[in-house]
């Protein structure tokens, strides 16, 4: 079973772990900045906000696809030219689909109206179905990173179920790691150094260490959706 406590463990204990991730965290920080400037958000935040997210994504390609391949290292090798061809296929493979899904699930959501609370349940369930959607078909760009793996509609009928279950449970790990850790940790940088670019950093560099882990977990989720139903 696909372990967050492994994931964390592999991404701390990574060759050069801190300084890729410190390396990474640069321009989260420096985006963050653009949208909390003293004359309010500048106007090049939106253009560093795509740009950092192309980022971070081609980073969990990378990451993911290096624990699937069972590389000795987890997080990518910091080759601009690489982790950019990376998200280009990724956006190719994924993007189309993610976009089509999205289309139909907000189309199907604003068709309901019953009660408010059964309203957000139905919903909620939908958005966790296409998620999951999404996720397999990541998952199996991930295996070798062939745009058209990504469409096998097959694999992702057979296990787009099973994820909506993973996604809940992954969620839940994640927060219940997440919240000790991120609050020791930020109320020591909160008391040494307070409020500000320390304390800011110090968020980028969680996040990007957080993405690390998913792209970790994920290796994990397609060993036990594709790889292990593949021996049995």
């Amino acid at each position: 079973m696909a372990s967050v406590i492994d994931s964390f463990r592999e991404v701390f204990g990574d060759r050069l772990a801190f300084f890729k991730i410190f390396i990474l965290s640069i321009p989260v920080y420096y985006t963050y900045g653009l949208y909390v400037t003293p004359k309010g958000v500048s106007k090049d935040f939106l253009l560093f906000a795509v740009l950092t997210v192309l980022l971070l994504f081609g980073v969990l390609i990378e990451t993911t696809h290096n624990v699937v391949s069972e590389q000795d290292y987890v997080l990518p090798v910091l080759n601009p030219f690489k982790i950019v061809f990376d998200i280009i296929k990724g956006l190719i493979a994924i993007g189309p689909f993610a976009f089509v899904l999205y289309l139909i699930a907000n189309f199907f959501c604003n068709l309901i109206n019953i009660a408010p609370w059964l309203d957000i349940s139905i919903e909620s369930l939908i958005w966790l179905l296409i998620a999951s959607i999404v996720m397999s078909a990541f998952l199996l760009f991930c295996t070798h990173k062939r745009v058209l793996d990504a469409f096998d509609i097959k694999a992702i009928y057979k296990n787009a179920g099973d994820l909506i279950l993973i996604l809940l449970v992954f969620i839940l790990k994640l927060l219940a790691v997440n919240i000790p850790i991120i609050a020791f940790f930020g109320y020591a940088f909160y008391i040494l150094f307070g409020f500000g670019h320390i304390f800011n950093f110090f968020c980028a560099f969680a996040l990007v260490f957080n993405l690390g882990v998913i792209g970790h977990y994920m290796g994990q989720v397609h060993y036990e959706l594709f790889e292990y139903n593949k021996e049995v």
